[in-house]
Parts: structure tokens; sequence; C-alpha cells
């Protein structure tokens, strides 16, 4: 029997994308993907705002409204936003900017940073970019881009609750803007999954924020989950010069020794991961344990939701 096919292009449900510029930062690419059963509803919704949206959404959205979750699936319905980059500045383009607005203050003179400086002009070569420099600093403009222009904008389109408990996600140099916004009291953000952050870019600044914030707080009403791969400790000089491993420890021993009454941490040293392996695995593992419905640590809620989703599903709101 010969089948007889006829492709066509999958039409995507609940996702929408587009364009906007920031002053002083330039542009981005903007994902939004709904909760099922958005439409027929008038709840709002928290946020899950990933960053390097053009790597990273796909993750997110399929961990979150992915079809697999569709019969009774166990997560609070969520507003996924993705922030990218647009694709015609190239990767050079991308690596760039991110570099400037994850991180603070930082004149890239040490040893990682001339290392990053010369991965980057590699890579503006091959794509025949040599305009282009690469430059740190952006924390601050790029946080008020999302807590002040993003956020609020998207509010005025989708039914996003304001009072909800936003999560933040974030890789390697994301990783490192997500651990910095764990101190900062103006983040919008108060549940956080932290991958591979990179804990020597803009040496000191995240220890900085941490002492800073102790300084003039007595809690911290946060739920982070914090992991790096034990490859990326000893498989190369990179990784170790980026400190994954170290940011981790760090972060773990400084939550023992605050005592935060209200902070909530979850990490972990995953095994037989690697810097370009472990973002699936973690996004998965991260966004269960900040929202407390991880399987073997947080078994009474997620039989909880189990059981709403369940009982969702069989419902007659469900069938109509």
């Amino acid at each position: 029997m010969v089948l007889d096919i006829a492709p066509r292009p999958a039409a995507t449900q609940r996702h929408d994308q587009f364009g906007v510029s920031a002053a002083g930062l330039g542009r981005y690419v903007i994902d939004v993907s709904l909760p099922l059963g958005y439409e027929a509803s008038t709840a709002k919704y928290p946020v899950i705002l990933t960053l390097d949206g053009n790597l990273a959404f796909d993750i997110v959205q399929t961990q979150v409204h992915g079809r697999f979750n569709v019969g009774g699936g166990v997560w609070p319905p969520s507003i996924v936003v993705g922030v990218g980059y647009p694709a015609d500045e190239g990767f050079s383009g991308f690596y760039a900017r991110r570099n400037h607005d994850f991180h603070g203050p930082w004149d890239m003179a040490d040893e990682l940073g001339q290392t990053l400086q010369q991965m980057f002009t590699m890579l503006k070569t091959s794509e025949g970019r040599s305009e282009l420099t690469m430059v740190a600093g952006g924390y601050d403009r790029f946080m008020a881009f999302l807590r002040d222009e993003l956020l609020p904008a998207l509010g005025r389109h989708y039914r996003i609750d304001p009072a909800a408990r936003h999560t933040l996600v974030g890789d390697s140099s994301g990783g490192h803007f997500a651990l910095r916004a764990v101190y900062d009291p103006t983040s919008p953000f108060r549940r956080v999954v932290c991958i591979s952050p990179g804990f020597r870019s803009a040496a000191g600044t995240i220890q900085q924020a941490e002492a800073a914030y102790a300084a003039g707080h007595t809690d911290l009403d946060i739920d982070l989950f914090l992991c790096c791969g034990t490859v990326e400790v000893d498989e190369a000089k990179i990784p170790a010069l980026c400190g994954f491993g170290s940011g981790v420890v760090w972060v773990a021993e400084q939550f023992a020794i605050r005592e935060w009454p209200s902070a909530r941490l979850e990490w972990e040293i995953m095994n037989n991961e690697n810097h370009t392996s472990i973002p699936a695995r973690a996004v998965s593992a991260g966004l269960r344990s900040v929202h407390r419905i991880r399987p073997g640590v947080h078994d009474a809620e997620l039989a909880k939701a189990m059981a709403a989703g369940q009982a969702a599903l069989v419902s007659p709101k469900a069938e109509g």
C-alpha cells in the first residue's frame, strides 16, 4: 500500500510572537504561550519568563503547555513568555547582546573576560560582522525593561496577574542574571530557575548584591532552584573559569548562613550533564521545584495537583 500524504506546516496553538524595541537596548523577539482554556476563562495568570527565548522558549513551553500535559497536567496555569533576540542579528549579535544585558559592570579585562572576547571575535569574523563590539553592564537597564516596560505591556494584552509569583528562568549568562535577580528587591520574580550560572563573570557582583541585600533585609521571599552539571565542573578550562559549580555551592552555603525564614532553596549537581545537555533536564526539574510539584520532594502537593488535574479532565466544563 502506498500512502498518499500531503504535508503542510503545523498550526501552532495559543502561541503568539512579535517584536519590541527597548530604548538603549535594541530589538527583542517575544514569544507568548497561553494555557489551555485561556480563551474560555476570565482568570488572571502568573508569568513564567525565560531569558534567551530564541534558545530556551521551546523547552519551557513544551514542559508547561506541551501536548503531553493536556491530559490532566499538574502545572499551575501560567502564561509562558520568551525574551529573545532577532535572528537577523546573527549568532555574534546574540552573543554580544546577551553579555551586555545579563551582567552588571565588568570591564572584561580578567582571564574569563578576555577568553570570551576571543570567542566573540571568532564568531563575528565568521559572520563578517567586524564592526560589532561586546561589552557588559546592562543588568539594571535590562531588569527595568522586563519589570517596567515588558510585563506591563504584556498585561495590557494578556490576563496577567500583577500580584502573582512570577517565575524567571535563566541559563549560563542568563543564569548569572537570574541569580543576581534573586537579591534584587526590585525584581518582579519570586520563583527563579537558575541553570549553570556564570558565577565568575562580572566577578564579585553576585557576592556584592547578596551582601547589600542582607545588610538591609531580614528575610528573602524566594523559591529558588539552582543547578549545574557534574561534567561542567572539570570538563574544560572555560566552564571552570565560569564557575558554574562554584556558584551553586556558594549560594547554597550563603542560604544556610543567612537562614532566611521564607527562602526555599533546592540545589543540585546533576550527574552526567554538561553545558549543552543540561537545560532540558534542568528546566523540567527546576519548574517543578519552584512550583512545589517535584516528585520525591513535594509528594503531598503533587498528589493534590494530580487529583485536581484529573478532576478537571473529566468535568463537564472540560468536556465542553
